[in-house]
Order: C-alpha cells, then sequence, then structure tokens
C-alpha cells in the first residue's frame, strides 16, 4: 500500500500533460479546418509547427518519465522480495533451532531414564518373562466326522484325529516339529464270514479304541551347504504330494485308495533321517531331490516290527513357473525296503504326481483352480505266490468358488498291491483285484479355524473286505477345527 502511495503522484502528472497536448493538437488541427472553410482567421504554418514539436517533446518526455516510473518500481520489487527472503530464512532458522532445542532435552531425558534404569537392573533382575520366548509355538487339531453307509458298518461318529502340535526354532541353524496324534478306528463290516471276538472281550466299544501315537517328531538343520536341509527323527515321508500332509489337511475326508491300499490308513511314516537338495534349473523352473534312509516298519507295504533292514527313498520334483498365477509341478518316485523278517524278500514302489495349481494373485482368496493325482507301480515279492505287481492312480480336481466355498471330485482306480488284506467270502487273494470310486465333495471354510465338509462316495469292488462289500455308498460329515498358529496346512 505505501508503495502504491508513493507513485501515484508520479503516475497522474504524465497524464495530465499527455492530454494537454493533445487538447492542444486537436485545436491546431480544428483550425486548420477552419482555415479552410472560410469560418475563423487560420493559424500560420509556423505556429502549426511549433505546435507539432511541442507535442514531440512532451511525448518524448512522458516516455523517459514513463521508464524512470517503472525502473523505481522494478527497484521497489527487488528490495521488497530480497526483504521477505530474509524474513523467511529468519523464521525457518529460529524453527530449526527449536527444533534442536526439544530434540536435545528429550535425548538427555531419554538418557537419563536409561540410567536409572540401568541403575535398577544393577540392583535386581528378573528373567521370568523371558522364559516363554523359549516356549515352542503349541497348537491343537481336531477332526470329527459323522459316517454314514448302505452297508453292514454302524453309522457312527468317529473322532477322526486330534493333534498337538509343537513347534520352535532350537537356534539359527536347526528347528524342531512334533505332532502328537489320537484317532478312533473305523468299524469294520460285520460280515457272516468274519471272526467274532470271545464274549469275555467285548466291552462296549473297547473295539473302537483310540490310538495314541508320534505322528512326527523330527529337527532339521536348515540351510546346509549345497542347498540342502538335513532332518532326523520320525516324519512323514516325500513320497508324493498327498503322503506329505497331515489327515485334517487333505483336500478330501479320506486318503486316495491308491495311498491307503500301500500304507495303510495313517500314510507312510518313517524314522530315520532325510535330505533335501535345491537342484540348480536343469530342466524345470526349479528341481529338488529328497533322499531318505528309514526303519522299514510301514506294517502293509514292509517288514513292520519284524524288518531287518531299513527302507530308502527317492523322489525327483520339477517345478515350471507357468506364469504369476498358474504353475505345474512333477514328481518321481522310488522307494524299496524289505518285507520279510529276514530281509530276504522286498517290496519296491514307483510313482509320477503332478501338481497343477492356477490362482489368481489379485483374487487368490476368492478364486483357483487345484488338479492333482498320482499313478502308482508296486511290486511285492512272495514265497507262495511269486511276485505280485500292480497298478493304481487317483485324480482329483478343487475349485474355490468364493472365499468359504470349495467344490471337488476326486477319481481312484486301485489295485490290492499284496495279499496283506482280509478277504470275506472265502475269497482267496489273486493279482488283479481292483476297486474304483468317485468321491464329489463340498467344503466351507467358516474361518481359517473351522472347516466343514460334506463328502459323497460310490466305491464298486471285485472283492468285499473288512470296511465295505464289493459295492457300497457312503456320505461323510466332517468338522475341523485348529486353536493356535498351526492351521491345516498342506506342504
Amino acid at each position: 500500500m505505501n508503495l502504491g502511495e508513493e507513485q501515484t503522484p508520479h503516475r497522474r502528472m504524465p497524464s495530465v500533460k499527455l492530454a494537454a497536448g493533445v487538447l492542444s493538437l486537436l485545436l491546431a488541427v480544428s483550425a486548420v479546418g477552419a482555415t479552410d472553410s472560410g469560418d475563423s482567421p487560420a493559424a500560420s504554418p509556423e505556429e502549426l509547427l511549433k505546435e507539432i514539436q511541442l507535442l514531440r517533446e512532451m511525448v518524448e518526455q512522458l516516455a523517459d518519465e514513463r521508464d524512470e516510473e517503472i525502473a523505481q518500481l522494478q527497484a521497489r520489487i527487488e528490495q521488497l522480495e530480497e526483504q521477505l527472503r530474509k524474513e523467511q530464512a529468519d523464521r525457518e532458522q529460529d524453527e530449526l533451532e527449536q527444533i534442536r532445542a526439544e530434540a536435545e532435552e528429550a535425548t538427555a531425558e531419554q538418557a537419563e531414564a536409561e540410567a536409572e534404569a540401568e541403575e535398577q537392573r544393577r540392583v535386581f533382575v528378573g528373567r521370568q518373562r523371558n522364559l516363554q520366548a523359549l516356549n515352542p509355538e503349541i497348537s491343537f487339531l481336531g477332526d470329527v466326522s459323522y459316517d454314514w453307509t448302505d452297508t453292514d458298518v454302524r453309522d457312527q461318529f468317529l473322532l477322526r484325529g486330534v493333534e498337538l502340535s509343537f513347534q520352535a526354532p532350537l537356534d539359527p541353524y536347526t528347528r524342531f516339529k512334533g505332532f502328537l496324534a489320537a484317532h478312533q478306528e473305523p468299524a469294520e463290516l460285520e460280515h457272516e464270514h468274519a471272526v467274532e471276538p470271545p464274549e469275555e472281550e467285548d466291552h462296549g466299544h473297547e473295539h473302537d479304541h483310540i490310538n495314541v501315537g508320534v505322528e512326527e517328531a523330527y529337527m532339521e538343520w536348515v540351510a546346509l551347504p549345497l542347498n540342502s536341509r538335513l532332518r532326523v527323527g520320525q516324519f512323514r515321508q516325500q513320497f508324493g504330494t498327498i503322503n506329505r500332509w497331515h489327515p485334517h489337511a487333505l483336500s478330501s475326508v479320506d486318503l486316495p485308495f491308491a495311498i491307503r491300499n500301500a500304507f495303510g490308513h495313517d500314510g507312510l511314516v518313517g524314522l530315520g533321517i532325510g535330505m533335501d537338495f535345491q537342484l540348480p534349473g536343469l530342466w524345470a523352473s526349479s528341481n529338488g531331490l529328497t533322499f531318505e534312509v528309514v526303519n522299514a516298519d510301514n506294517g502293509s507295504a514292509f517288514a513292520g516290527s519284524d524288518f531287518r533292514d531299513p527302507a530308502f527313498l527317492l523322489r525327483h520334483t520339477g517345478f515350471f513357473d507357468l506364469g504369476p498365477d498358474t504353475y505345474i509341478e512333477f514328481g518321481l518316485n522310488g522307494m524299496t525296503g524289505p518285507n520279510d523278517e529276514e530281509g530276504h524278500l522286498d517290496t519296491t514302489l514307483s510313482s509320477v504326481d503332478f501338481n497343477f495349481v492356477w490362482e489368481p494373485v489379485e483374487r487368490a482368496r476368492y478364486r483357483g483352480v487345484e488338479l492333482r493325482g498320482e499313478y502308482m507301480l508296486t511290486r511285492y515279492e512272495t514265497e507262495d505266490i511269486g511276485t505280485v505287481e500292480s497298478s493304481s492312480l487317483y485324480a482329483y480336481l478343487s475349485w474355490k468358488l468364493s472365499r468359504r466355498w470349495i467344490v471337488g471330485v476326486r477319481y481312484d482306480d486301485a489295485e490290492l498291491p499284496w495279499p496283506g488284506v482280509e478277504l470275506y467270502d472265502d475269497q482267496p487273494f489273486t493279482e488283479g483285484l481292483r476297486e474304483q470310486a468317485w468321491s464329489p465333495y463340498l467344503t466351507m471354510w467358516q474361518s481359517e479355524f473351522v472347516r466343514l465338509r460334506l463328502q459323497y462316495q460310490h466305491a464298486s469292488r471285485d472283492f468285499a473286505w473288512a470296511h465295505g462289500p464289493d459295492d457300497d455308498d457312503r456320505v461323510w460329515l466332517q468338522v475341523t477345527f485348529a486353536a493356535g498358529p498351526h492351521k491345516h496346512e498342506a506342504y
């Protein structure tokens, strides 16, 4: 405002002079016009030239004064801008000094508090709460179902399994996992040729006793040379993909027939050592190799508790990354071990498994497709009937409709691999006895802690055995729940 008030008189004076000059010029021109028309005496040419010269001088003076005025204004603007910058710099410096002072004060208070705490620690130190950091992660998992069948097997609720899980890192190089499991054996077929237990041994539900045992308990060294890791203890073995999963983590209620017939209802679990190697990308995006040496104590495939020699397993996996949403994995598996007490007869198993998974990155919780399967060959040496060979397969498709709902179907086509199953109706074991089944299922995840599943199964067989006749239909209603950090994981 001061700038405007100071410069206003300078701007108005040239304007008055300019107006006067223009008025004089108009008078001169009017005089010339009047002379031509004869109304009044005409001005002489000399007078007109003087007026013109005067007007030219006034215009030049006005231009000089305007240039001077602009220069003064520009100088004033620069002066004000410089003053503004200086004041702003002074304010920023003051604020910075204030922040520094506050920081120094806070640092001094913190140092004083730490010094007081250190002094108190010197007086008394209690580390009872630090012991909690040494406790493992503990989880409890439950699996309950209602089984209905159209056979003579009674319909009943089953405690399919409960699991107490312990997991903890032991140090930067090793970790530990332990799983205590209990499950209820399903009832067998009440067949006319079944052997009845003595009456004095029938105590109501004793034939439905619950088996309790150690499902897994092993420690593992990680990040070893050659991109390897070593585990020692009892663990679920890496024969295919499905066998590695705990029963509560399966995509269907029951194990596929091929795995159940080969290794029993609990799958293949071994006590020994295992090595995993991450190989360079040879023929796939990623290659892995697994080698395991365990006791041949599986009662279905090997010698059971009477084993003399160990069993050996070798698995190779090839992982193909087909994009951000899709991958496919192939596995080649081989295992051999003794099936008699002397160790003269062997069981050899081999299989190829595949896993196709599609999960859109942005909607993995709501959409997804899994296609998994395995083809298995077995060769079982016996003294009585020679070598028994069999082939079995299974495949299932699982489709995630939303975050909660999953539908799927499994197909089984399996041969009895060896004469380890008691057949009814006086039917002798012969090579090539088969069973086939279709099993559609519907899964609802109430949350990551609670899952419900409804499964139907229609099976047709060439034989009758302890868990069903030649053909049967079954329905399962399954509920699984988990408390703790270990959920229904499939890995």
